[in-house]
């Protein structure tokens, strides 16, 4: 009898822990999910690659998983396409996300809001009665990204009323994605102080992080800071990975004024991330070519102590950075760190040329 109690009980672990494998997956996922919307919210560039790589390892553990069941799931797919999106990896993403579709029930909300997300990031404005379209069902959901998605979309076809109200939505939740939302309205709020046509940035302005390629396209088409520069210092043009870039003609003609000064070799990389320090090189190159001065390059060189609490004076931004806020084309966070690696948003890099061409 007691035998029999003993294998009872030893049956009724098995079936416990089984019980509770079967419900850790979306455990995984709930957390998979929250790195990612955090990842989203923060703009430290160390500190989202850190939730991001933790997604991902979570993410591939999971995969390895399923493929030793020969299963596949349509919500790793989904995260998949979510962890692309972010990484800015659009086809990727796009991939991951026909894969969830073709799965049994591939059909949940995040797989609704990204392929809209998708889309809006790929197409722009073209997109963005598709977008809606998309996700028309989620209008009355309380999911924060339904909301942010929606905004955008209105965003980009220039109903901002609209937009701003989906953007209070998602931040009223009060759940995940409130800075995404916080950030957005900061957007709306400073369209009237630009001075140039929102037409031609709405598909920038929006952006997470600004490319170099993009970048290029701002101040060449909306800005024409070409058309600023007093004295021309020509650079080489050799880059060997531009030519399919729809940007390329604005990369060579702010190069042959002598813009992207510090960018050497014969690549361009035209969708590496802007950074902080980066758009400070934009900035001193702008100045130097527009004054006619090269010692602005080392104004700033032996300054001592050092102005910022997180970079010396020997930093290879420090100059840049210390000329931009200066001359207040720049910020400086109240603990006075210049935080260089960190990304440059499309806003942020709208509001800082039109700063420097004032």
């Amino acid at each position: 009898m007691r035998m029999i109690f003993i294998c009872i009980s030893i049956m009724m672990i098995f079936i416990s822990c089984g019980s509770l494998v079967t419900q850790s997956p979306q455990k995984d996922y709930d957390l998979i999910y929250k790195n990612l919307t955090n990842a989203e919210s923060i703009e430290n560039p160390v500190q989202k690659n850190k939730l991001l790589n933790k997604a991902y390892t979570l993410l591939m553990q999971r995969h390895s998983e399923l493929v030793k069941q020969k299963r596949s799931d349509a919500t790793v797919a989904a995260l998949l396409a979510y962890y692309y999106y972010l990484k800015g990896s659009y086809q990727d993403a796009l991939a991951q996300l026909e894969l969830a579709q073709s799965l049994p029930s591939g059909d949940n909300v995040l797989m609704q809001i990204m392929q809209a997300r998708i889309l809006l990031a790929t197409k722009g404005k073209a997109g963005a009665v598709s977008a809606l379209n998309d996700v028309k069902s989620l209008e009355n959901s309380d999911n924060p990204m339904a909301f942010i998605t929606i905004g955008d979309a209105y965003f980009l076809k220039g109903d901002y009323d609209k937009a701003r109200d989906n953007y209070t939505n998602a931040l009223l939740i009060n759940k995940e994605l409130q800075v995404v939302a916080a950030n957005r309205l900061e957007v709306i709020s400073r369209i009237k102080t630009l001075s140039i046509n929102i037409a031609k940035v709405s598909d920038f302005i929006l952006e997470p992080a600004m490319t170099r390629e993009k970048l290029a396209y701002v101040l060449y088409e909306v800005f024409g800071v070409h058309n600023k520069i007093s004295t021309s210092k020509p650079l080489d043009v050799n880059f060997i990975d531009i030519e399919k870039s729809q940007y390329k003609d604005a990369i060579i003609a702010l190069r042959g004024k002598g813009l992207f000064s510090y960018i050497q070799g014969n690549t361009f990389e035209p969708f590496m991330v802007v950074s902080r320090g980066e758009m400070a090189k934009i900035v001193e190159d702008f100045l130097v070519l527009a004054r006619n001065n090269d010692g602005l390059r080392s104004k700033f060189t032996n300054e001592s102590p050092p102005f910022f609490n997180d970079i010396k004076n020997d930093n290879v931004y420090y100059n840049a950075l210390r000329l931009a806020v200066d001359l207040d084309i720049m910020s400086v966070s109240l603990s006075q760190d210049a935080y260089p690696d960190e990304s440059i948003t499309g806003l942020q890099a709208i509001m800082i040329i039109q700063k420097l061409v004032k």
